[in-house]
């Protein structure tokens, strides 16, 4: 039959769930799956015909309807063992309590109604009890789904051990000209005509505007493509170049002197020029150790991930907790994200993937307050960092972009990390200054310690956005997300920048 989907259910699941309100829900992913797979065929075949799916939404509010006098029917079939013991407690149970919601103007919120609202519990997931509303079977359709989505391979090797495959190497050292595809392909069409004598300004001066138009296509500022060319020009004025591969080598030089000058601003926790998540973890685990060799408790390092709705700071949090794991880290997972409405069990979920403890409390808490108990927490339960998730808020909001400084003040971080998309352009530096402005209101000093870009596997040969941000702010990047997995986490290194802008 064309078009049409026939779904067989077991009796006992229909008479477990006589209302079948997870019918319309359940038949509609069906017919999504069953619609890409046709239309996969078609292509395939080179037909230019379009599955229509208006034809199913007329037959699913019958097939709900169907389903529910099914469902009906076969539990009044199944009937279980009368047990007079039982029947009496049976019937003066009362069912779960429906939860009324705020209408819109219509009531006052008040802190009492929040409460009564809240159904989360202020425990420790994981902690066993079985009323926990956090407590996730193992064999639950969202936690097999998230685990399917997020967790890599068995095999799979992870993106932050993958080396950048780019050769900048002399080409006299493998017999090439450097001519072919890849960066120095097109750095030869601009300076081939100017190796093979002395070198002056006015010889630089067309190749190196080139070079210039070259970059700002790339998405790179306008002041640092001048530096990039200037330091080009300063290595090769007054040098005779025999050969295409020395002007090569020198402009290889030059680059690499400038962007790992932008990459590496200076602006890291204690002065150092980069943020090295992993060592300084280690680093301040290893101070907390005592005489002869025994641990003392000590404050864990403390990450606070900041940014606006919707870029993936929880999924970055993940990924970041994945890859300190998998490098003999323990850490904790604070859900401080205590406004929007499903944070908490969506970073319960990263948590139970990660098999890793989450620290919550529910709704409508000071989130302050959230992590400097999960900071405690974590003290005494041996966790050597702590990853802290927060409110996605807009730069404009004065309320959350408060809350967000004082819970930086009152708890000081050992990192600050802005989390943002990689192709957000000049807004994204918009933001993260007005992100800057709030942790100094109140006359403090702390700023963004680096940024995370998201999605950074679909800016192509747009790498230029990520050296510009590093630039303007001063804040370096210090992981790029590559993919959906908790392991496409990767640093962002000096030649993988050099093969993007000249690619």
């Amino acid at each position: 039959m064309e078009n049409e989907m026939i779904v067989a259910l077991y009796p006992k699941v229909v008479a477990d769930h006589a209302n079948m309100t997870w019918t319309p829900y359940f038949m509609r992913e069906l017919w999504k799956e069953y619609r890409l797979f046709q239309q996969s065929m078609l292509s395939q075949n080179e037909h230019e015909n379009k599955i229509d799916g208006s034809m199913f939404n007329g037959t699913l509010k019958a097939v709900y309807e169907k389903a529910q006098i099914i469902g009906k029917v076969q539990q009044s079939q199944i009937k279980p063992q009368s047990n007079p013991s039982k029947d009496k407690t049976t019937s003066s149970k009362k069912g779960k309590e429906a939860r009324v919601w705020h209408k819109e103007g219509e009531q006052e919120v008040t802190s009492a109604s929040m409460a009564k609202l809240d159904r989360s519990r202020n425990d420790i997931s994981g902690s066993g009890a079985s009323d926990d509303p956090m407590e996730i079977a193992e064999n639950s359709p969202a936690l097999m789904e998230a685990r399917a989505a997020y967790l890599p391979a068995a095999n799979e090797v992870p993106t932050w051990e993958e080396e950048d495959q780019l050769r900048l190497v002399d080409d006299e050292e493998n017999g090439t000209d450097g001519s072919g595809a890849g960066w120095g392909g097109s750095l030869k069409g601009m300076m081939n005509q100017i190796s093979g004598k002395v070198l002056t300004q006015e010889d630089l001066e067309e190749p190196l505007k080139e070079m210039e138009k070259m970059l700002a296509g790339k998405n790179v500022a306008r002041d640092i493509a001048q530096e990039i060319c200037g330091n080009v020009k300063a290595k090769l004025v007054g040098r005779k170049m025999q050969s295409f591969t020395r002007v090569k080598t020198a402009v290889r030089q030059a680059l690499e002197v400038t962007i790992e000058k932008v990459l590496k601003p200076g602006m890291g926790r204690g002065g150092s020029d980069s943020v090295d998540v992993l060592r300084d973890v280690i680093s301040k685990r290893e101070r907390g150790g005592g005489f002869f060799g025994k641990k003392e408790k000590q404050r864990p390092y403390v990450i606070v991930m900041v940014g606006i709705n919707g870029v993936g700071k929880s999924t970055s949090l993940a990924k970041i907790a994945y890859y300190l794991k998998s490098n003999g880290c323990n850490p904790l997972l604070a859900a401080c994200d205590t406004f929007r409405s499903g944070a908490v069990e969506q970073l319960n979920v990263h948590a139970k993937c990660l098999n890793v403890p989450l620290y919550h409390k529910g709704y409508a808490k000071d989130p302050a307050a959230v992590a400097k108990a999960s900071i405690e927490h974590a003290t005494q339960e041996g966790n050597d960092v702590v990853l802290v998730d927060t409110a996605g808020r807009m730069q404009n909001n004065v309320p959350l972009m408060k809350a967000l400084s004082n819970l930086v003040v009152q708890n000081k971080p050992d990192l600050v990390l802005f989390v943002c998309e990689a192709l957000v352009g000049n807004d994204g530096m918009d933001q993260l200054e007005m992100f800057n402005k709030a942790l100094r209101s109140g006359g403090h000093t702390r700023k963004i310690d680096g940024i995370i870009l998201t999605k950074f596997d679909t800016v192509s040969d747009k790498v230029g956005a990520a050296l510009t941000m590093t630039h303007v702010t001063g804040s370096p990047v210090v992981f790029c997300g590559t993919g959906q997995k908790y392991n496409h986490l990767k640093k962002l290194s000096v030649q993988y920048v050099i093969k993007a802008l000249f690619a």
